[in-house]
């Protein structure tokens, strides 16, 4: 950070951590209408942007998140009750009867008697008259058959109508402008800014002041205008993160998760046991901005340091943003993510000017911890030129051990560890044989995997003696197809396919090239066909042996049903 003038300041890009910290700053203030001007790798603003600040910092994550959090899921059933009564309740059914039982238990009631709703209630003095209409809302009496709703259903109308009555005036306050205000917060603190930072302002559980906007701005804003209106000229000591004086090292970064510590307690993490990590009350004010910086889904979050510079970042950070969050009302996962990693990456054309040579930074959290990674150029033009190949893969998915797991996050954490797919390759089809009902997925996908995989290899220098002329990948599975209809017509059988494949996975499991010939060559004797010239590739390298194996069990392995002639 450098002063420019009395009322103009200037932060330049830094570590991951401060990058994430300005971006969260920028978009905040630029969501709010404020001007900033932003070159090459620093950002110059006007102290003027420090006025209501608070205010700002709700309103983006409120406008970015607000159709995830609780307060729209319990606001947006206003146009489940106007349906009902356009219709003068005409559709209404059992099951329909119980949709709304679901949404008074484990919604309404559930939201109205928890402790985050019933500070915001508290805070706009309306928590006693919220705790009254909770009580008085309550189930209706289901029938449990179709015929005995109907001959109820005017009975079970007049009981709708009067729950419905209760949550329009329970929607009516919650969507008030105090409601929507105080209870967004309440949602905001617990789900996004949390995963930032903690412990401090309006998350330090002994704070003494209850409403949010003034905890934050008392404990950050404040002291940022403080600091910039005071003499610094006396100050001893230098902020760790910009340089500038600073009075005192009171204000550590202890507050931010997973990367500050308590100087107190663990002394021992600085040198000769005497803390000289201080910031100064701006820096600090920009750091509490790290979960602006962030878009995040569930317990995950993801930002990209692509710090050429700031327009850039500020550019590949919001096309992320944009590919989560457009789907309106969309179910949000951490697929969508991965999804949005991707076709970041795609509308950058990083391969060209400028971005040619540069690598990119990945920061993920997951479940209150960061992973970085390091995106080489060639793995960028790898999801690029493989973009189809990913895309089919973001419904698949295998269930095992009672939980489901997603094929496309797999593959893609893969692919940005730069880790090849062999063993995951083995597992997909080890499902596919021993456990098909629980796979949602095809060989086709297994196949497009294997093709990444082939790319990844060749990156790195692998598989130099493969000729490039043919379509290996396709000859291989094409060889494990037709060898499959061999021993499925006539008076050969089928079964024998199964236990043949395991065979064949544990060999190239276990990288056995000779216990894979052994029993190939076997299953083209029994068919009494010759053995493709595909198979001499395989003798190359181990890597070579393993896709062409691998490439081959698709064709073999097949989930499609066959018509055996007995």
């Amino acid at each position: 950070m450098s002063s420019l003038g009395a009322k103009s300041f200037r932060f330049s890009l830094g570590d991951w951590l401060w990058n994430a910290a300005i971006t969260g700053f920028i978009n905040i203030v630029e969501h709010s209408g404020e001007k900033i001007q932003i070159k090459d790798d620093g950002v110059e603003f006007s102290t003027n942007v420090l006025e209501d600040f608070s205010e700002k910092y709700f309103a983006y994550f409120t406008d970015t998140y607000q159709k995830t959090l609780s307060w729209y899921k319990l606001v947006s059933y206003k146009k489940v009750i106007e349906s009902y009564k356009d219709s003068n309740f005409a559709n209404l059914d059992l099951d329909g009867l119980k949709k709304v039982n679901v949404f008074i238990k484990d919604v309404a009631k559930k939201l109205l008697t928890s402790s985050s709703y019933k500070a915001a209630f508290e805070l706009i003095g309306l928590q006693e008259r919220m705790t009254d209409l909770e009580k008085k809302l309550h189930k209706v009496n289901e029938p449990k058959t179709e015929e005995e709703f109907i001959k109820q259903k005017d009975n079970i109308k007049n009981e709708i109508e009067h729950q419905f009555s209760l949550i329009e005036d329970i929607i009516e306050y919650c969507n008030s402008a105090e409601g929507k205000k105080y209870i967004t917060a309440k949602n905001i603190i617990y789900t996004i800014i949390r995963n930032g930072w903690d412990s401090v302002s309006f998350l330090n559980p002994q704070t003494k002041e209850k409403d949010m906007f003034k905890d934050f701005e008392n404990y950050f804003v404040k002291d940022a205008v403080d600091y910039l209106e005071s003499d610094k000229q006396k100050y001893r000591y230098q902020c760790f993160n910009c340089g500038m004086p600073i009075k005192d090292l009171k204000n550590d970064l202890s507050f931010i998760n997973e990367v500050g510590f308590d100087v107190a307690r663990k002394p021992s993490h600085v040198w000769n046991y005497n803390n000289d990590i201080a910031i100064c009350p701006l820096c600090k004010l920009v750091y509490s901005c790290l979960p602006a910086g962030f878009i995040y889904v569930n317990d995950s979050g993801l930002f990209i340091n692509a710090n050429i510079d700031m327009n850039y970042m500020l550019s590949v950070n919001r096309n992320v943003k944009q590919s989560v969050l457009q789907e309106i009302g969309g179910v949000l996962t951490t697929q969508k993510l991965y999804q949005a990693l991707v076709e970041s990456l795609r509308k950058q054309e990083l391969e060209k000017s400028k971005f040619e040579l540069s690598d990119i930074q990945v920061v993920r959290f997951r479940k209150g911890t960061y992973r970085f990674n390091i995106l080489p150029h060639a793995i960028i033009k790898l999801i690029n030129n493989h973009h189809q190949e990913i895309s089919t893969l973001f419904r698949t998915g295998y269930k095992e051990g009672g939980d489901r797991y997603s094929i496309y996050e797999q593959v893609l954490d893969r692919v940005i560890n730069n880790q090849n797919l062999f063993s995951f390759l083995y597992r997909l089809l080890h499902l596919k044989l021993s456990s098909p009902m629980n796979c949602f997925f095809s060989t086709d996908h297994i196949f497009d995997i294997l093709s990444i995989n082939f790319e990844m290899i060749k990156n790195i220098g692998g598989m130099q003696g493969m000729d490039n002329n043919r379509d290996i990948l396709k000859e291989a599975r094409g060889a494990g197809y037709y060898l499959r209809q061999e021993y499925i017509k006539g008076d050969r059988n089928i079964n024998k396919i199964p236990g043949i494949s395991y065979r064949l996975l544990n060999a190239l499991k276990t990288n056995n090239r000779n216990m894979f010939m052994d029993t190939l060559l076997n299953c083209y004797l029994y068919v009494r066909k010759e053995v493709p010239n595909v198979f001499l590739s395989m003798f190359e390298d181990d890597d070579q042996f393993r896709t062409i194996g691998y490439a081959f069990m698709t064709g073999f392995i097949d989930e499609k049903k066959e018509v055996i002639n007995n």
